[in-house]
């Protein structure tokens, strides 16, 4: 495991997650006009970039793979869904069970492979 790698604290998991909302529901009022077709994506994009360097400080292993960031980027396209919220959410839950992130690189390699 990585010497700097730090589990993510409860209170870190509900600030987190309290600004994820605050920044989906700000960008939902957004995507209720046409300017939420520009402005959105481009706010989310912000929040994700701040969340790939908090979990990168945490020592995450994930956060360098360039597959998993392209579709958090992708995802912030999308109007109307909190989507910066479900991944932030699910990166902690990675983050903190590490050998559930290995059992679902398994699980993929060996669908692969079928």
């Amino acid at each position: 495991m990585n010497p700097s790698f730090g589990k993510i604290s409860e209170s870190e998991m509900i600030i987190g997650t309290m600004f994820a909302l605050g920044v989906s529901a700000l960008c939902f009022i957004f995507d209720l006009f046409i300017i939420g077709m520009v402005v959105t994506p481009i706010i989310e994009s912000f929040f994700t970039f701040g969340m790939w360097l908090f979990f990168k400080s945490k020592g995450d292993p994930h956060a360098d793979k360039v597959g998993v960031n392209i579709a958090q980027y992708a995802a912030n396209l999308i109007p109307f869904i909190p989507s910066i919220v479900v991944v932030f959410i699910v990166k902690v839950y990675i983050h903190n069970h590490p050998k559930i992130a290995g059992l679902t690189t398994q699980v993929a390699k060996m669908a692969i492979k079928a």
